[in-house]
């Protein structure tokens, strides 16, 4: 291929039947083009850049990947091109050689390959499906540029022209020939290797699981009061005798979880406690393919066919009041047409429980109640994994390290219990620990890998390639949805159904994986979706991907691994250099945090030309080389958060660029005119830059999606400082805008130009203008709100956000009769709107947040609206209310409204003296966030509420009556005294910064009895929690367990109520000793962190009678030491 590449532009070739390509000369090459249809020579024949006409999906999962391809090369040989070149043959051939091949590879890939010879089999087929891909690309940018050129004479430059075409088809077909080559070389090497479908040294992992995985017994050490709790609110639902009428016999629910989360763990321990309840109580487990069940009740055992033991199934429930729990759904059909036929035979009462992964599965089964299952928390993890262990909790000095497992574990029982098994295998020290935690968890149990695998295999094949690609974000990282879903699709990986937008099908993955727990979500502040890959999954999808990920140090790549895809986390900038010099066939580049100079980006552009995603975001790159233009396979480029001052005009060479993010380059001043000729960007992201000057114009942007940072120009402005709302005019694909420094147009005959009405599928929007002073004029102000009129959209906008609009009154298009299908909505900064229009009214609004309007004072009546069925805000489940100077109460809401409402933010309200009243209804309402309300004196009467945050609320005095509340976080409320009738509450945080003392009101006089207690504060009042003899002792000694660190985050101490056992930092240990010796008590001074019991302190501080005869120079030595000790380990602090 290489060969092939350095072919002159005159230098053709053309093809002997069935034979090899053949140089032959100009005069030759000319004839050959009259041959094939060439007018005069004026033109091209339109077939000669046609050769790719077929649009092909690329699949990573090689089955579907060869499956893609294959339908590609098919395509590829009816075209007219490839019979005019004697081609044809070969990539028929080549279509049946990868047909032949496809069966070994689904089987391979529905098995763990033992046999090293056959795995590195496996990896030639990928790199030629790979090449084939790239052939394909190729010629879809030729003829793309071939139907963009305009005919030209006859002339030495248009001949010189048709020479160079030619040779790029001698090159395409010089390469096929080349692949089939390299084919034939794969099979007869398998031949040889005797590798066909369902080879001996493959193990299906679906037949590694026994009967005893599905039992329902219980396990021995179910630990957490949340288990308690799920349990017997699964029963109180299960129990209930309201039938639904719909279905009267077998109203079903469904406990979901991601793997190993303790769903069949709940479902026990619900099956075993409803003994009274129901009879009988059957188990039952049906394999993936329907084909066999196993089935448990009481004494009762049967396994066998499915067919065979559904009757036998019936006549254990038929005219009985029945608890049928069916374990490990993998699909609806278990249900439809097979189980659920044999429930239609119990009496009233009768009930259906399953597990499942999958939520839809359970709502397709038509589960009347979800219920989802949360992983341990750190001190149950804590209890569970040295429990496995077998780890007395007095060696406290391995808690730190152990909780930290346990965060590693994701707070998964599975995976806890399996590391917790492996630690008894090792010494009880700290660096074998430490040894554990750093390794891969996947990699030390079989059990956690089979486990991940066996949910794995189910995904679909788009899914798996999905969830594989997200292991390229360094361990930690968050992921951004928008970000992660344009590189799936940059890399080919989505499958788009009839008439769906590829974004959309890249949203649902992203939704299937958050559903089934590979992703967990993050805090979704402002309604922002970002997530982050735990552990053990990322660990299990490195351990899958080896062969085609590397993520570090590029260096670090030996020889025989060639990646496809690199994440960059360590190595300078010849580290880097060095290591992509090999790398030629590189897919996906994303950087970060390592260093790369100018030149090494350049080496980049040249030298990895088969790129489809380059995400450079964060780097320090200050400068564009021209040779950017060279990567033209290239479809998602980043340079978002960098200092970049240029775009090279190159960049119109990238014809396959879909994905386009220069958000935030403040330093990037101008872009060139050529960029406007990228017909297949989807996706330009300009906000936040610091342009100041548009060359370009959209008019050839025909597919473009999401346009972020669309800058109004000043009208008559010469130097086109932006662009007329006319350029936004034929755009109407777009589905995601957001508007800038709209007060510069001050026209409406300007806005209406936008045609936003006309544009159907337009799904999100943001109008924005720069931030107001609020010295508005009012003539400005009326001519703004008549511009925002002017810019209504259509009723299609999910999301909506307004920034700094300064009209006084919103828009009347801000409507629920209008914005029918709006799920979010954001007012930040609408200065001079006293009133805000009828929110409550919207049916589907999910997300509301209202931020800097200082002219509302009070929230009455008008948000509520008139509802058709009598309930505002049906669906909304989050609400923030920030920045508002002025807000001093919101009423006006009926006992109905917001049932949906889960989370509630109050932040710099300064003026609020009381919170709704109708807060007290929220029956869903789990979490409340009150920051900077200086004026609230009391938060009481929330029955709902689970969660509470509370910080530097000046005069908060009372919290009050709130019945299941559990965790409480107080930060810096210096007024707060009181903490009543909140008996659930089981986890407390006190952060009074540089308070000496303990809050009064975690001085009640009947104690807390709690699970966890956090301090921070000063070292003075820390001093006075750490020992069984310190004035705070009898707060301490009522939870169990206790964690207390400095303000800036240190560890100083933790208690364990159930050993007695104090674990303290060396700082604390160092003044305990101080403190000890000023009475001239001196005990041993311990040289790191020491765990002491309750007991041992309480010897240590009674006193001791000094004999008459003790030595003075001893008793000075100690000081001496002792301050000596404390002088080193400041310095270290």
């Amino acid at each position: 291929m290489e060969a092939a590449a350095k072919t002159t532009p005159l230098q053709f070739a053309t093809l002997r039947s069935g034979g090899s390509p053949k140089i032959c000369s100009a005069q030759g090459a000319l004839q050959a083009l009259r041959k094939l249809g060439a007018v005069n020579g004026s033109q091209l024949p339109p077939f000669f850049g046609g050769i790719a006409q077929a649009q092909v999906m690329m699949e990573m999962i090689l089955s579907e990947f060869t499956k893609q391809v294959i339908i590609s090369l098919g395509n590829l040989a009816s075209n007219e091109i490839a019979k005019v070149l004697c081609v044809r043959n070969e990539i028929s051939k080549l279509s049946r050689k990868l047909e032949s091949m496809r069966a070994i590879i689904t089987d391979a890939e529905q098995t763990v390959v033992q046999n090293e010879t056959t795995r590195d089999w496996l990896k030639r087929p990928r790199e030629v499906i790979y090449e084939a891909e790239n052939i394909i690309d190729r010629c879809r940018i030729e003829k793309e540029r071939f139907q963009t050129s305009e005919p030209q004479e006859c002339n030495p430059s248009s001949v010189f022209k048709c020479c160079r075409d030619v040779g790029i088809d001698y090159i395409v077909t010089s390469d096929i020939h080349e692949l089939n080559q390299k084919l034939d070389s794969i099979i007869e090497e398998g031949e040889r290797l005797h590798i066909e479908p369902a080879i001996e040294d493959q193990i299906r992992l679906d037949q590694t699981r026994s009967d005893l995985d599905f039992a329902p017994d219980l396990e021995p050490d179910i630990v957490g009061r949340e288990v308690e709790n799920d349990c017997e609110n699964l029963i109180e639902l299960l129990i209930k005798r309201d039938d639904i009428p719909s279905r009267p016999n077998r109203p079903l629910l469904a406990i979901i979880g991601t793997i190993g989360v303790g769903k069949t763990t709940l479902a026990r321990k619900v099956y075993h406690k409803t003994e009274t309840f129901f009879e009988p109580r059957v188990w039952v487990h049906v394999s993936k393919d329907l084909q066999h069940m196993t089935m448990w009740s009481g004494e009762r055992f049967s396994k066998g066919d499915t067919a065979r033991l559904q009757a036998e199934l019936r006549t254990w429930l038929q005219g009985n009041k029945f608890l049928l729990v069916i374990d490990d759904v993998w699909g609806e059909n278990v249900w439809d047409g097979l189980l659920e036929i044999q429930a239609q035979h119990g009496s009233p009462g009768s009930r259906v429980l399953i597990t499942t992964l999958n939520e839809r599965v359970a709502r397709r089964m038509g589960a009347v109640h979800l219920h989802h299952v949360k992983g341990l928390n750190e001190d149950d993890g804590w209890w569970l994994l040295r429990t496995r262990a077998f780890l007395d909790e007095s060696t406290g000095n391995m808690q730190d390290i152990g909780r930290r497992i346990v965060q590693k574990c994701n707070g998964l029982p599975m995976a806890i219990r399996r590391i917790g098994c492996h630690l008894r295998e090792v010494d009880l020290k700290e660096d074998d620990w430490e040894r554990i935690y750093s390794s891969d968890f996947c990699g030390l149990s079989s059990r956690i890998r089979n486990a991940i695998n066996t949910s794995y295999l189910e995904l679909p094949y788009y899914l798996k390639r999905c969830f594989l690609y997200c292991s390229l974000y360094p361990e930690g990282s968050v992921i951004d949805r928008q970000c992660i879903t344009q590189q799936w699709i940059a890399e080919g990986f989505i499958v788009t159904q009839q008439n769906t937008a590829v974004e959309e099908e890249a949203k649902k993955c992203y939704e299937e994986l958050l559903g089934r727990g590979l992703l967990l979500p993050e805090n979704q502040t402002y309604g922002a979706e970002r997530s982050k890959m735990p552990h053990l999954f990322r660990s299990f999808a490195l351990l899958q991907s080896q062969d085609e990920y590397f993520i570090g140090n590029p260096q670090d790549i030996g020889d025989t691994l060639r990646p496809c895809r690199l994440t960059i986390t360590t190595g300078g900038a010849e580290a880097i250099r060095n290591g992509i010099r090999k790398l030629k066939t590189l897919r996906t580049i994303i950087l970060c945090g390592s260093p790369l100079n100018d030149t090494i980006l350049g080496d980049i552009f040249q030298k990895c030309t088969h790129l489809r995603v380059l995400d450079l975001g964060d780097a320090q790159i200050e400068c564009v080389a021209r040779s950017l233009g060279s990567m033209m396979h290239l479809r998602y480029l980043s340079f978002a958060n960098t200092q970049v001052r240029e775009i090279p005009s190159s960049i119109e060479n990238l014809r396959m660029l879909q994905f386009l993010i220069l958000k935030n380059c403040t330093r990037l001043n101008a872009l060139p005119e050529s960029l406007g000729r990228l017909t297949n960007l989807r996706t330009l992201d300009i906000s936040g830059s610091g342009l100041n000057q548009v060359k370009f114009g959209f008019s050839m942007m025909k597919e473009l999606k999401c346009l972020q940072g669309f800058l109004v120009s000043s009208r008559g402005s010469e130097n086109r400082n932006g662009w007329s709302f006319q350029e936004l005019g034929s755009l109407y694909k777009l589905t995601s805008l957001k508007i800038l420094r709209l007060e510069r147009t001050l026209t409406v005959e300007d806005a209406v130009q936008s045609a936003l009405e006309a544009k159907h599928h337009l799904k999100e929007l943001e109008l924005c203008c720069s931030t107001d002073d609020g010295t508005t004029e009012i003539s400005r102000a009326a001519k703004i709100k008549d511009v925002f009129e002017a810019l209504k959209p259509g009723p299609s906008i999910v999301s909506l956000k307004l920034e700094n609009y300064y009209g006084h009154g919103f828009p009347s298009w801000l409507d629920p009769f209008h914005l029918r299908e709006l799920k979010q909505l954001t007012l930040d900064g609408c200065l001079h709107c006293q009133y805000l229009p009828s929110l409550g009214q919207m049916k589907n609004l999910k997300f509301l947040a209202i931020n800097g309007s200082n002219l509302l004072t009070y929230i009455g009546h008008e948000i509520r609206g008139t509802p058709d069925d009598g309930v505002a805000f049906l669906k909304l489940e989050q609400l923030v209310i920030s920045k508002m100077s002025n807000l001093k109460s919101w009423q006006g809401l009926e006992k109905r409204d917001m049932p949906s409402l889960m989370n509630f933010m109050i932040i710099g309200c300064p003026k609020l003296d009381s919170l709704p009243s109708w807060l007290k209804h929220c029956m869903a309402l789990r979490s409340l966030h009150i920051d900077h309300a200086d004026n609230l004196e009391a938060i009481e009467n929330i029955p709902a509420l689970e969660e509470l945050e509370v910080c530097e609320n000046s005069k908060l005095k009372v919290i009050s009556n709130l019945g299941r509340l559990e965790d409480l976080k107080v930060v810096a409320c210096l007024l707060l005294d009181v903490v009543q009738d909140v008996p659930s509450l089981r986890t407390v945080h006190s952060n009074e910064k540089n308070s000496t003392k303990l809050p009064q009101w975690l001085q009640p006089e009947k104690p807390f009895m709690l699970r966890r207690l956090e301090v921070v504060g000063t070292e003075e009042l820390l001093d006075s929690c750490s020992s069984a003899t310190a004035p705070y002792w009898p707060i301490i000694q009522n939870a169990d367990h206790v964690y207390a660190n400095l303000p800036d985050g240190s560890f100083y101490f933790s208690y364990a109520k159930s050993s007695s056992y104090f674990h303290k930092s060396a700082r604390n240990l160092a003044r305990s000793s101080l403190l000890s010796s000023a009475s001239f008590i001196v005990p041993i001074l311990p040289q790191a962190e020491e765990v002491v019991s309750t007991d041992e302190i309480r010897n240590i501080s009674e006193p001791t009678g000094q004999s008459s005869s003790q030595s003075w120079m001893r008793i000075l030595f100690t000081v001496l030491f002792v301050a000596a000790h404390i002088f080193s380990l400041s310095s270290e602090y």
